[in-house]
Formats: structure tokens, sequence, C-alpha cells
């Protein structure tokens, strides 16, 4: 903790001496290695905080290989996203950090999804999700989905970077299909069945509030995250819809991206912040009109300020995708 604490200072202090930084987390490496062995929670809980210093420390792009320990580890204990208590509480923490990682590089999980909980569940349902009892299983069920999408797509072929249906292979096409469908009724069904917690205590329009994204706030972390990572995975799937499925009335891609950044606008949880980014960028690439571009990198300048957690560089890619030239 002190180690992680020292980065976050660095971060925010260019006097900062960084040697103490790297010397807190070198005695935090001594101490640790010698109980990896040990099936201790606070030793898994260890490994999951020095993920989050070297997330901090590194380029973003390498974050899956800070993380393919710690994810190698926890599944040699058999930690589930079920598993009750604090093993629970640190999978999920974990999961997070691993689902940042997979929409960073295009890839599956490290933890593959199907190993998530520990109830052999054939295809993800909200009505049949484990849970723990409280709200905050929506957020969880949210990061399932998308790292189900994730898996989804990488099953049916990724070419270029980016994931794509090969669809050269009717069967293949059909299959694809047939699973899209039924994840896609899974988003729909999160939505429809999202409890008061999960609900904004207020939303306003863009049109209303006056301002390039709607006002979305939320009174939780949970609710904020959740709501993020489910409005993410609405917008992969539909950008992945099989070409000739009809979806009937839903909201449009456009419509989930304004959310997301609204949401991230409207709600300044520095712990729900460092989820949001991803989220942001993706749904940044699809927007247009210079004020919106103005609001998002504005907000990634200010998640970066006060939060430490690097941004900048997700900034740089948007200004190339919109072709701007930052002010």
């Amino acid at each position: 903790m002190l180690s992680l604490s020292a980065r976050y200072l660095e971060s925010r202090n260019g006097n900062f001496p960084s040697s103490l930084t790297l010397a807190l987390y070198q005695h935090a490496i001594r101490l640790l290695v010698p109980q990896l062995y040990m099936r201790d929670i606070a030793v898994i809980a260890s490994c999951v905080i020095l993920c989050v210093l070297e997330m901090f420390s590194c380029s973003p792009k390498a974050w899956r290989r800070h993380l393919d320990g710690c994810a190698s580890l926890m599944q040699s204990l058999n930690l589930r996203g079920d598993s009750g208590g604090k093993e629970e509480a640190v999978f999920w923490c974990f999961a997070r950090m691993d689902l940042c990682g997979g929409l960073i590089s295009l890839e599956r999980t490290l933890i593959p999804v199907d190993k998530w909980t520990s109830e052999d569940i054939p295809e993800v349902s909200v009505s049949t999700y484990p849970r723990s009892g409280g709200f905050q299983d929506y957020a969880k069920m949210a990061t399932n989905i998308i790292a189900q999408a994730m898996d989804l797509f990488a099953s049916y072929h990724a070419s270029e970077g980016a994931f794509g249906l090969s669809a050269a292979n009717p069967l293949e096409s059909g299959a694809y299909e047939r699973r899209w469908r039924r994840l896609f009724d899974v988003v729909k069904e999160w939505f429809a069945t999202r409890p008061m917690e999960m609900l904004p205590v207020m939303a306003v329009s863009a049109k209303e509030c006056g301002s390039p994204f709607p006002t979305v706030l939320y009174s939780n972390a949970a609710a904020i995250s959740g709501n993020q990572f489910a409005h993410t995975a609405a917008i992969l799937m539909l950008q992945r819809k099989p070409r000739d499925l009809a979806l009937g009335k839903v909201r449009s891609i456009l419509w989930h991206a304004r959310q997301i950044c609204g949401i991230a606008l409207s709600n300044d949880h520095h712990g729900a912040w460092t989820n949001t980014v991803q989220p942001v960028w993706i749904a940044g690439r699809l927007m247009s009109h210079p004020q919106e571009h103005a609001a998002i990198v504005r907000l990634l300048k200010r998640i970066e300020r006060e939060t430490g957690w690097a941004t900048q560089w997700r900034i740089d890619d948007l200004m190339e995708h919109w072709g701007d030239a930052e002010d």
C-alpha cells in the first residue's frame, strides 16, 4: 500500500522521488515472494494491489504482461466470482483490470470467462447468474457480459487487430448468430431488470442541460461502472451484429455511446473513473462534433490529473481517429 501510495504521489508531484516508489515496490516483492505458496487471501490481495501499481507505472498496452502472473495464481487457487467473502471481492477487483486489458488489446480475458463462476452455467443469463444478494451483483454481471462478448468475438476470428466474423463458413456464421442473439438478449435483460440502486437518480438530456452530453447521475460506484460496462457491451455487440439479423426496435449505438460519456462527465467517483477510460475511448470514437471531442478530452485530462491513471495515450488515439489537432 505504501508503494502504491508513493506512485500516486509521484504522478501528482513531479518533485516526488521516484526512487522511493521503486524501493518500496522492491521491498514489497521481497516480502511477498516467499509467501506465494501459501493459500492466503492476503497474499493474493497483495498481488492484485501490486498489479494496480504496475498498471500505474507502465504503458497501458503492456498491462496484460503484468496481469498474466496474477491471473495464473488466482486460477491455481480456484478463486472465482462467486467464491464469497474476501476471495470474491479480490476476484472482481482483478477481473475489471483483466477486462480493461482485454479491451485495450482486443483479446479474451486472461482468466477464461467460463472460469469466472463455479456453477456450470452453459450460457450467461441475468436470471441464473450467481448472486451474493446485493445490487452490486449487477455491476459484476455487466463486467461478465463484456467478457462473454469478447470471448464470442475471439471465437469467430479476429483479423488485423480487430474482432471480425469470418463468414466464409455458413455453419460458423450460424453458430455465431445464435450465440450473438442469446448474449444480446442478456444485455437487454440487464437493463430491464436493474434494481433501483442501479438506476439514475437524475437524468437530463443534453439539449435540456445545454451540454454536448446528457447528465446521468448515479448514487454509487457500482451503478456508475455497471451501467457504463453494460452500454459498452451493447456497443460492441451492435458493431458486430450478424449482417442479416433483424432486431426490431433497439437503442442505437450512438445513444449508448452518449450515455457512456454523459455518465463519466456527471459522476466524479475516482474508483469508477479508473474503470471508465476504455468505455469512454470506445464511445469517443463514435463522436463527430468538435464540442463532443473537447468535452471528452477535458474529461480524460481531469481523470489523469486527479487519479494519476494514465489517459493521455487514449487522448492521442482519439485525436488521431478524429483527425483533430489538440488545442
